[in-house]
C-alpha cells in the first residue's frame, strides 16, 4: 500500500481531493494536517472531518498553522474586498472565503460528526511519520506550504526522506488567480513555499494553469457527476455552490475548477500528466505585484539546480475517469 501524508486547507474543492484518496484502496492515509488558507484553521479542521465522515472511514486529522510564517492573515469574505486586499499590496494574507463560501463548503449547513482533532500537532506528526518511514512517504499538498516548511525548519533532514512530495501551486504559464502573477496557495505564504522548494525535496508542482485548462467542470460535466446518483458525487458537486456562483459571475457560465483533486488525481496516477519538464522554479517572496509568482526558468538562465518537475499538461478525460470511478 501506499503511504500518504495530505496537508489541507480544507476548502470546497480540498474536499474533493480527499474523498479521491480516501475512496483508492491502494493508498493508505496516514494523516491528514490542516493549516489555515482557503479559511481559518478550526473552519479547516471541521471540513476535514466532514469530508471523512462522508467515508465512514478513520484518518487522523492534526491542527497547524493558523497563520503563515511572517504575514498576518486576515478572513475576507466578499470577492471585491479580497481584490482590493490584493491590488493594495498589503504584506498580509487574506483567506479565499470569498471563492469556497464563509465555511468553505460552499454555505451550505455542512456540519461534522466531531471538532476533536489529534493532540499532536501538525509539524510534530509530520516529521515523526517521515522519520519513521523513510523514502516510504507520498506527500500531497492541497494549501500553503506553511506546516511543511515548519517542518522542515524544525527537521531539515526530513526533504531528503520523503518519497515525493505533489503541491498544489504556482502555475506553469504565467497565469494567476490571485494576481496577474500569483496563484492563491503560494501568494498566502511565499515564504514557506520558498523553503519547500529550496529544499531539495522531490516536488511535482501542478499549478493551477492544470486546473483552469484541464479540470474545469462545465454544466454537461456536472450533470455527469450528478447522474452517478451517488451521496459522494452529490456532495462534491453540492460544496461548490459558491464557487459556481462565483464562475457565472465572473464568465458567464455555470461550472467550477477543481485545482485540488487533479492535483491529487496526478499523485494517485501519474499517467494524467501528458507533459512535464524538470525545472529550477524560483518563488518571488517580495511585496507588490509579483509576490507569490512562480518564475520557470525553461531555459536554464539562471543555471541553478533543477529543483521542481512542472506539470504543463494533464489529460482531462484520465481525469475525469478517477473523478466519476472514485465518487460512484
Amino acid at each position: 500500500m501506499k503511504k500518504f501524508i495530505i496537508d489541507a486547507d480544507t476548502g470546497s474543492d480540498d474536499a474533493v481531493a480527499i474523498l479521491l484518496a480516501l475512496q483508492d484502496p491502494s493508498i493508505e492515509i496516514l494523516g491528514i494536517s490542516v493549516v489555515s488558507g482557503n479559511v481559518p484553521l478550526q473552519q479547516g479542521i471541521k471540513n476535514t472531518i466532514s469530508t471523512i465522515d462522508m467515508t465512514e472511514k478513520k484518518v487522523k486529522v492534526f491542527a497547524g498553522a493558523d497563520k503563515p510564517l511572517t504575514r498576518d492573515y486576515e478572513e475576507v469574505y466578499v470577492l471585491e474586498k479580497f481584490m482590493e486586499h490584493v491590488k493594495s499590496l498589503k504584506s498580509s494574507s487574506a483567506s479565499g472565503q470569498c471563492v469556497h463560501g464563509i465555511d468553505g463548503m460552499g454555505d451550505i449547513g455542512i456540519k461534522s460528526s466531531t471538532e476533536e482533532y489529534e493532540e499532536k500537532n501538525a509539524i510534530d506528526f509530520i516529521i515523526d511519520t517521515i522519520n519513521e518511514n523513510l523514502n516510504d512517504i507520498t506527500l500531497v499538498t492541497l494549501g500553503p506550504l506553511t506546516n511543511i516548511a515548519l517542518a522542515i525548519q524544525k527537521d531539515s533532514s526530513i526533504s531528503k526522506k520523503i518519497k515525493h512530495c505533489y503541491v498544489m501551486g504556482g502555475t506553469s504559464d504565467g497565469t494567476g488567480n490571485v494576481s496577474a502573477a500569483a496563484e492563491y496557495n503560494i501568494w498566502v505564504d511565499p515564504e514557506a513555499a520558498k523553503i519547500c522548494f529550496d529544499s531539495g525535496m522531490n516536488i511535482t508542482m501542478v499549478g493551477w494553469d492544470n486546473s483552469y485548462k484541464y479540470a474545469m467542470l462545465k454544466e454537461d460535466e456536472i450533470e455527469d457527476l450528478r447522474s452517478l446518483k451517488s451521496k459522494l458525487a452529490d456532495f462534491s458537486v453540492d460544496i461548490q455552490k459558491t464557487l459556481i456562483d462565483l464562475t457565472f459571475t465572473t464568465y458567464g457560465f455555470h461550472g467550477f475548477d477543481l485545482p485540488d483533486p487533479i492535483t491529487m488525481a496526478i499523485a494517485l496516477d501519474n499517467s494524467i500528466i501528458e507533459d512535464s519538464e524538470q525545472l529550477h522554479v524560483i518563488v518571488d517572496t517580495r511585496d507588490g505585484i509579483t509576490r507569490g509568482q512562480t518564475i520557470v526558468d525553461y531555459f536554464n538562465v539562471e543555471e541553478k539546480n533543477q529543483n521542481i518537475r512542472v506539470v504543463t499538461k494533464s489529460d482531462k478525460d484520465k481525469f475525469m475517469n478517477l473523478l466519476r470511478k472514485s465518487l460512484r
